[in-house]
């Protein structure tokens, strides 16, 4: 009979251990809705509004104290390098860098792309492309 109670106990132990303390460890808010329209309808609206998605992510994840997800700054940094702002789009990248040094590769990479496409075309990369042609 003790024995029983004992393990009544530590299943009920391990039971109310799972339910709780549900703390989250990232704030996701709109992300899923706004990049499955995005994806659904592509437009600049939707690409606006999940933009906006992705900076309210930001501010609340600073907000709450919380991480900011994998890939939010990279993909944020990707649509503010589209935008044609790249200083913008390479302090996103440093960060995603910075949070999550496994995407250290592919983050130096899209730097280096947005770095190149900052520099003025010389004439001689057009002459070299005009013999090409």
């Amino acid at each position: 009979m003790n024995n029983l109670k004992i393990v009544i106990f530590i299943l009920l132990a391990l039971y109310m251990s799972g339910c709780a303390g549900s703390q989250r460890m990232y704030y996701w808010g709109d992300y899923s809705n706004t990049l499955y329209q995005l994806k659904k309808h592509p437009s600049e609206q939707s690409l606006l509004n999940h933009q906006q998605a992705m900076e309210m992510i930001l501010s609340e994840s600073e907000k709450n104290n919380l991480r900011v997800p994998p890939g939010v700054y990279a993909e944020l940094g990707y649509i503010y390098f589209r935008q044609n702002k790249k200083d913008l789009a390479i302090q996103n990248y440093h960060r995603e860098k910075a949070l999550y040094p496994e995407s250290a590769l592919l983050m130096d990479r899209l730097e280096n792309a947005a770095k190149r496409a900052e520099e003025p075309k010389s004439p001689a990369d057009s002459a070299g492309k005009a013999q090409m042609d």
